[in-house]
């Protein structure tokens, strides 16, 4: 009986130990480890290509002058001629639009530089004109797939006596903006 109750035991341990092996046998933990990076280099490249100039236009003036006012655009640049202004107080008023065709929102600042003295020795009147720019819609955003207007407006500030010209530059930087 003794064996007996032995045998009963073991039997009973080897079956539980079975039973552990069979469960272990049939689960399984899977795991996935891996890393995802960010190429800016070639990101930022496909941003800037999809960020540009889409239209350019003289919108309105209250110039007297008899020349009309001028402006055009590249992907990359846009320009613009005040020719109608004569007197103090006139304006000309240009318009620019930029594409966004990128995947993301892009945030458009401006910087106006004046192409004057050591970069323009030549071009000493830039104070008789006063260039001032807005975004018309309040907004500096250009959402993705959208398009951004800024004005820029030209307003003659000093009387002159003779054929005056200045050159300006507006510099627009696209960011993207992180949603």
């Amino acid at each position: 009986m003794k064996n007996r109750k032995r045998i009963i035991v073991a039997f009973m341990l080897i079956a539980v130990m079975l039973l552990g092996i069979g469960y272990a046998a049939l689960t399984d933990t899977l795991t996935i480890i891996g890393n995802a990076h960010i190429d800016t280099d070639v990101a930022n490249a496909t941003f800037d290509e999809k960020i540009y100039f889409f239209n350019a236009e003289a919108t309105s003036s209250t110039g007297t002058g008899t020349k009309d006012d001028v402006a055009a655009c590249t992907d990359d640049d846009a320009t613009f001629t005040a020719n109608k202004l004569a007197v103090v107080g006139e304006t000309s008023v240009f318009t620019f639009t930029i594409k966004n065709d990128s995947n993301v929102d892009a945030e458009i600042s401006v910087n106006a530089t004046k192409l004057s003295g050591a970069d323009n020795p030549s071009n000493s009147n830039e104070e008789k004109f006063d260039v001032t720019y807005a975004y018309p819609d309040g907004m500096n955003i250009a959402k993705q797939g959208g398009t951004i207007t800024v004005v820029v407006t030209v307003t003659v500030k000093e009387p002159v006596t003779s054929a005056t010209s200045a050159t300006f530059g507006i510099e627009l930087t696209a960011t993207s903006v992180d949603p």
